[in-house]
């Protein structure tokens, strides 16, 4: 092995040394020339290297065992964006450490913040690594009873995206960043290149696995504050913008459901429209609302709540307040749909709202603007 990076060792003395920017070379350099440094975990032998284009760092020599070594490498990148992290928490004067080792679970977070009598765990993360390593990381934080707080590095998109509300694209390895704060999707990131945090907040799922709307909002490193995560609430005039872009993706949606549907006749939502004698691309806007922020039902809104107001009809029950026999039943007879408790509860918001709009039937009228404030209200609710 060999070839890491790393920014803590001790000496001789079992004095621990921190590389920051604020060392100077020329230091580094009679240190190397009198000092021997070890290794936090391993104990071994470091070599400290001054180079001009890596940041000074330690290393294992090329024979090293470490185990400790982290798999996915380091990079210039990663090395900038820890010290101006360390530099951040100093100059809001917390404690804080690069790269500490807790022996008891075998780890080394890029940094260990301490704010209020509690310990957080700052993972700044540049490359893409497994899942469930994430996962186990984590969850070793927390067995030493230390908050993980995990960093993307802002991804470099073909069109970096400008402040406002939009559309986002999300691969699932970076959903896994997503922090839930009062039942509201965010995800922050860090560019160091700018010195830059990218806040992506209150996500909202609209089908595909990877697309939602959300709000971007850059913030200078020199603006950050501890905990992160302080984001003003959309405001009425900016969940406006949710809802057109909301309304033309359902357009797209219902459009492609039509042309790319393989099924035919025994497609469950085309016969749900056929059944209720409208077309697809026609359907009234109260089919298909966001109700839920998580996405707990395993299709796109439109297609179960056509499915559930078909059922309904069939049993020849009301719209505004259906039985829970009605409930049980359909979640039997659609168990791919109701995936869990919270398909229930996505009823139960989505009945509040057609009873606060007063619509009784497929064909009853309705005022759009409510609709959408209604949807807001759903929206901002503390559940």
């Amino acid at each position: 092995m060999g070839g890491d990076i790393i920014l803590t060792a001790f000496n001789e003395q079992n004095e621990l040394i921190t590389l920051t920017r604020n060392v100077k070379r020329d230091h580094l350099e009679k240190l190397r020339k009198k000092e021997q440094f070890y290794c936090p975990q391993c104990q071994e032998p470091l070599l400290l290297k001054i180079g001009q284009v890596m940041i000074p760092h330690f290393a294992h020599q090329k024979k090293s065992k470490c185990q400790g070594l982290f798999s996915e490498g380091e990079t210039a990148t990663h090395l900038l964006g820890k010290h101006q992290l360390y530099e951040m928490f100093q100059k809001l004067q917390l404690n804080v450490q690069i790269e500490p080792y807790f022996k008891e679970i075998s780890q080394r977070p890029d940094l260990l913040v301490e704010s209020n009598h509690q310990r957080f765990a700052i993972e700044f993360q540049c490359s893409t690594i497994p899942i469930p390593q994430m996962e186990t990381r984590t969850e070793g934080y927390l067995r030493a009873n230390i908050q993980p707080i995990w960093i993307l590095k802002t991804p470099k998109d073909k069109r970096p995206y400008p402040d406002g509300i939009q559309q986002i694209k999300l691969s699932p390895f970076k959903q896994q960043f997503i922090t839930y704060i009062q039942n509201h999707l965010h995800l922050i990131t860090f560019d160091p290149e700018s010195a830059t945090f990218v806040y992506f907040s209150y996500l909202l799922p609209i089908g595909g696995g990877y697309r939602f709307i959300g709000k971007v909002q850059h913030l200078p490193l020199e603006a950050q504050h501890f905990p992160f995560l302080n984001v003003l609430v959309p405001s009425e005039s900016d969940f406006q913008i949710y809802w057109q872009l909301w309304k033309k993706e359902r357009f797209l949606f219902l459009r492609r459901r039509v042309l790319m549907s393989r099924k035919g006749v025994q497609d469950s939502f085309l016969r749900a429209c056929y059944f209720m004698n409208y077309p697809v691309e026609k359907l009234p806007l109260f089919i298909g609302i966001p109700v839920t922020k998580h996405m707990h039902f395993s299709v796109f809104e439109v297609e179960w709540q056509m499915l559930w107001l078909m059922f309904l009809i069939e049993q020849g029950e009301n719209f505004t307040h259906p039985s829970s026999r009605s409930i049980n039943e359909f979640c039997k007879r659609y168990p791919a749909i109701c995936l869990d408790q919270q398909a229930v509860v996505s009823l139960e918001n989505y009945h509040f709202i057609l009873r606060r709009l007063g619509i009784t039937c497929i064909n009853s009228q309705f005022d759009e603007k409510m609709l959408w404030q209604s949807i807001y209200a759903q929206f901002l609710a503390k559940r």
